[in-house]
């Protein structure tokens, strides 16, 4: 089907080739949108803590059409996710389900009922590669 959206009245748009174009994932912008969502997406699981590598498998993208419009998220299910992103201040840890904590430090194994956790520095992995979105 085709309509005239121009003023001027010699151009015409094919309204389905149009709109899958502009708006379908498939389409030629959503394709340029997951390019840049990837690049987004590998920038943060490389720049998230390493320790157990959960938080870094956890971090995916989801690409979809909701309405008229594409979009891109980005982001973690992960409870510990936002802590890592926006860092913690000092702050007790103490045995809930258990009589003990226990951990391994310096070599040998701890056991104890409470320890003070020293807090988290921010780790801004996902709006610190915002920017090759649009690169």
């Amino acid at each position: 089907m085709e309509f005239n959206v121009s003023l001027d009245p010699n151009i015409r748009y094919n309204n389905a080739a149009l709109d899958h174009f502009l708006n379908d994932p498939r389409g030629e912008v959503g394709k340029d949108m997951v390019l840049r969502g990837r690049a987004v997406l590998f920038a943060a699981k490389r720049q998230v803590g390493k320790d157990t590598r959960d938080l870094e498998r956890s971090i995916h993208m989801l690409h979809q059409r909701v309405g008229g419009i594409q979009q891109i998220w980005i982001g973690s299910d992960d409870k510990i996710a936002l802590l890592h992103h926006e860092g913690t201040r000092p702050h007790a840890i103490e045995a809930r389900n258990t009589e003990f904590l226990r951990f391994r430090a310096g070599g040998r194994m701890v056991y104890t009922r409470a320890v003070m956790h020293p807090g988290t520095r921010a780790n801004h992995y996902l709006s610190d590669n915002l920017y090759l979105a649009y690169l």
